[in-house]
């Protein structure tokens, strides 16, 4: 295994070697041994990636097994990996529910975040992060311009200068690049289209992933959202392209009437970097023109706007339900990607400074009180679901109440479970924060009018984080007590 963890004690018994538990890496589709990973990693137990899979602590293997996970023991040389310190960012130019897309795909990770906005980023708290994450919106401005607030850019630009790291998709792929002002200029390229950005339009997208260490455990195609994501050109330059657009799946026109064009993919976007990632001073770049973070709920909602209205009255409600209910929810290949991302980005190692605390816990009332506000808008989200599904047709409709049905169960399900884990004692704070935070930037979105297809999208967003959240949850409380006993 990599770092000499699997390396045979030399004539007789090695004092340093352990026993460890070795995990398969069963794929992007099999996320659980990643949370369990990292949540390893949040408690400081040695855990680290492998050259097979994943490798923990021996004494970790109840655990484990109390999250029905299975593996193998074996004797290897100890060896302990970080989680990084993420801040997303979540200012007026970003908004909801743009950043939540990112903490859904965090959370189901495993890793904890904090939300950040452009004063706090004026005020120096990048100095308290080593990634900052920024999500599509309207960085393509340039932050200093949209948040109408000097100060930004340069804070941002000084972070990764020293030694930080940045992720962006779409909008945050605009704003590493070159070409406007506020931009960071860490990406030796110019989008072909800048301030008329819309001019490409809205789908789903194959992209393949050409950089191994970020194409592990994933499909030779990757099927992402794609919304007016900048393109660029095949040029020579420093910025080192890891992926590309392979195929034109679907048009989208949830939440933007905007549809790409098959005609403007195949003349202007197939085979152009879709991944570009580059040095800046001390500090590391990666960018993605697709959304890796949306996870596959968001493309139920694509289906559903055009896919599904074309084939139900072909193929009728069963063929047309299985595709609905058989999307992946926390366990995306785009999820999968961000987490080889941050591998690439040497995030899991080391810090340098020696920053790693201990992790702090605290009582998660303030989340139980408003998963209560919550409960009471997403009720009043379904019923208002079942009310915009009326104007349907028959089959249609019929449908819609079958996914309804599924996702107000699910819901029951996951508000009872994080209720019963919580009742178990303290909570990471992190996670309490980070969860509080988007879930709280949620409810407006739950009473603001639109389709049904984008209300239920909306819908199930809380639904999504919750779920995610519960499985930390769940590999903490498992962690606990092997926590304690060492």
């Amino acid at each position: 295994m990599d770092g000499g963890l699997m390396a045979a004690a030399p004539n007789g018994r090695n004092p340093n070697l352990m026993t460890i538990f070795k995990l398969a890496d069963r794929g992007a589709f099999t996320g659980i041994p990643l949370t369990f990973l990292n949540r390893c990693r949040a408690y400081q137990f040695p855990a680290a990636d492998g050259a097979e899979g994943f490798v923990v602590d021996g004494q970790l293997a109840e655990a484990a097994a109390r999250l029905g996970l299975t593996g193998e023991a074996a004797e290897g040389l100890p060896e302990t990996s970080t989680p990084p310190r993420i801040a997303i960012y979540a200012g007026e130019a970003v908004g909801y529910p743009y950043w939540a897309y990112y903490a859904h795909s965090l959370l189901s990770l495993g890793l904890t975040f904090s939300p950040i906005d452009g004063r706090q980023i004026v005020a120096g708290a990048l100095s308290d992060y080593d990634l900052l994450v920024m999500p599509g919106g309207f960085a393509t401005w340039g932050l200093d311009r949209a948040e109408n607030l000097a100060g930004i850019d340069a804070a941002i630009h000084a972070f990764i200068s020293a030694g930080g790291a940045f992720m962006g998709s779409c909008g945050g792929g605009f704003y590493a690049s070159d070409g406007r002002p506020g931009w960071l200029r860490a990406i030796d390229a110019t989008p072909n289209y800048t301030q008329e950005y819309l001019s490409t339009g809205a789908a789903v997208l194959g992209i393949s992933v050409s950089d191994p260490v970020l194409g592990r455990g994933l499909p030779e195609a990757i099927e992402l959202p794609y919304y007016h994501g900048p393109v660029y050109s095949n040029s020579v330059r420093a910025a080192v392209s890891l992926g590309h657009f392979r195929n034109f799946i679907s048009e989208s026109r949830l939440f933007i009437d905007n549809p790409l064009a098959p005609s403007l993919f195949d003349r202007e976007m197939k085979n152009t970097p879709a991944v570009l990632s580059a040095n800046l001073g001390r500090g590391k770049v990666i960018i993605f023109s697709p959304h890796p973070e949306m996870g596959e709920f968001l493309r139920k909602g694509i289906v559903l706007e055009a896919y599904v209205r074309r084939f139900l009255p072909i193929r009728g409600f069963k063929v047309m339900d299985e595709t609905l209910r058989f999307f992946m929810k926390e366990d995306c290949a785009g999820f999968r990607l961000i987490y080889n991302a941050l591998v690439y980005l040497g995030l899991f190692e080391r810090r340098g400074d020696g920053a790693i605390s201990e992790m702090e816990k605290v009582s998660p009332h303030e989340l139980l009180q408003l998963l209560n506000e919550l409960d009471a808008a997403m009720i009043a989200s379904f019923v208002r679901l079942e009310a915009l599904a009326c104007s349907e047709t028959e089959a249609m409709h019929h449908l819609l109440s079958a996914e309804f049905g599924r996702l107000k169960q699910e819901w029951q399900d996951v508000l009872a479970g994080i209720r019963t884990e919580c009742a178990a004692g303290l909570v990471d704070i992190r996670l309490v924060d980070g969860l509080v935070g988007v879930l709280q930037a949620s409810l407006p979105s739950l009473e603001a009018p639109s389709k049904p297809t984008e209300t239920l999208v909306l819908t199930e967003m809380p639904i999504r984080l919750c779920a995610a959240g519960l499985r930390i949850m769940r590999c903490d409380n498992a962690l606990e007590t092997s926590h304690e006993n060492r």
